[in-house]
């Protein structure tokens, strides 16, 4: 083997490689604009993500629009996606949040079949917010970013009139249960679509923790240990079994794998509404009774999943755990 092979193989040099690449690519971490690869890449994804889900690991992959019908070939009609194309600013969120990863390639088949075209969607203006740890690591940043993501802070989406987030983030992630969907709600997402009137559409995955599921009757001091570096350090890690009930096998169970597009809140319901908190008190509402709304209807359109509840939990905002432990102290 020619020695200049050797060299430019050897760990250091690809250290110093990927170094150079990382620095080049840090300024899509918080761009407003998509990867210039973007194109090339997801169509290699599109072949080998059909290929291995759905040929390998028999995951069928469908997406169901809430307020549309569809016509006798099966797919969705273009007058029920038509009227997702009245909300010019849209905030997508998706839960439960657990592993992701049979999700990734829905936004890319839905540009093949042109769905975002017919919901009026240009998709040059999505982005994904995603923890600002994942934009760390090698090999997972680059997939991030190439896929969309940007770091998920106010600074960063200020400007972006569309963008998709899970409000549960790692909290709810970390937390699933395999006859539960686990729903963890704070009133962030709320309050900054208030504050940049963008209009709400929840995502329910439905099958999120059916096609991995999550271990149950974990160590408590692995439960422990998972909490605190999501406290500690931001960081999140799943507990999941695969097909045959292997834990951490990357095989997922064969089974369709739904994704539900619920029917958008309009920011304009809290219009008039001077006072902040019970703007957001009425979106909540709004929000969890669509979700919960939305669960049923997944339920009765796949016939299954009967077994499984949903359960929806409010969390403070860390300002009020705050407040709330600063009272105690002075009540005390």
């Amino acid at each position: 083997m020619n020695p200049l092979y050797v060299v430019a193989l050897s760990p250091p040099a690809l250290a110093v490689l990927y170094g150079c690449w990382f620095a080049y690519s840090y300024k899509y971490h918080t761009a407003r604009v998509h990867v210039p690869w973007r194109q090339f890449v997801t169509r290699m994804i599109l072949m080998v993500d059909c290929f291995v889900w759905e040929y390998v690991c028999g995951v069928e992959r469908k997406l169901h629009f809430s307020q549309c019908k569809k016509d006798r070939t099966g797919l969705t009609d273009d007058e029920g996606l038509a009227t997702y194309k009245k909300h010019k600013k849209i905030m997508w969120t998706a839960c439960p949040h657990h592993l992701l990863i049979p999700s990734f390639a829905f936004a890319f088949k839905a540009e093949r079949d042109k769905i975002h075209a017919r919901m009026g969607v240009n998709l040059d203006e999505i982005f994904t917010a995603a923890a600002s740890i994942l934009f760390y690591i090698p090999i997972i940043r680059d997939i991030v970013i190439t896929l969309g993501g940007r770091v998920a802070s106010p600074e960063v989406l200020n400007d972006m009139k569309m963008f998709a987030l899970a409000p549960g983030g790692i909290h709810e992630m970390i937390r699933q249960e395999e006859k539960a969907d686990k729903i963890f709600l704070r009133t962030g997402f709320i309050r900054f679509a208030i504050k940049k009137q963008l209009d709400i559409t929840p995502i329910y995955l439905f099958d999120e923790n059916s096609v991995y599921k999550p271990l149950s009757n974990l160590p408590k001091s692995l439960v422990t240990f998972q909490r605190y570096c999501h406290r500690k350090f931001g960081i999140g890690f799943s507990m999941w079994k695969g097909r045959w009930d292997i834990p951490f096998n990357p095989i997922p169970y064969p089974c369709e794998y739904l994704v539900g597009v619920g029917k958008p809140i309009p920011i304009d319901l809290v219009k008039g509404v001077e006072d902040e908190d019970e703007a957001i008190e009425i979106l909540m509402e709004k929000y969890v009774a669509e979700v919960e709304r939305l669960f049923k209807e997944l339920q009765k359109e796949s016939g299954r999943r009967g077994d499984v509840k949903l359960e929806v939990e409010r969390l403070m905002r860390r300002a009020e755990r705050q407040g709330g432990k600063a009272g105690k102290k002075k009540g005390d």
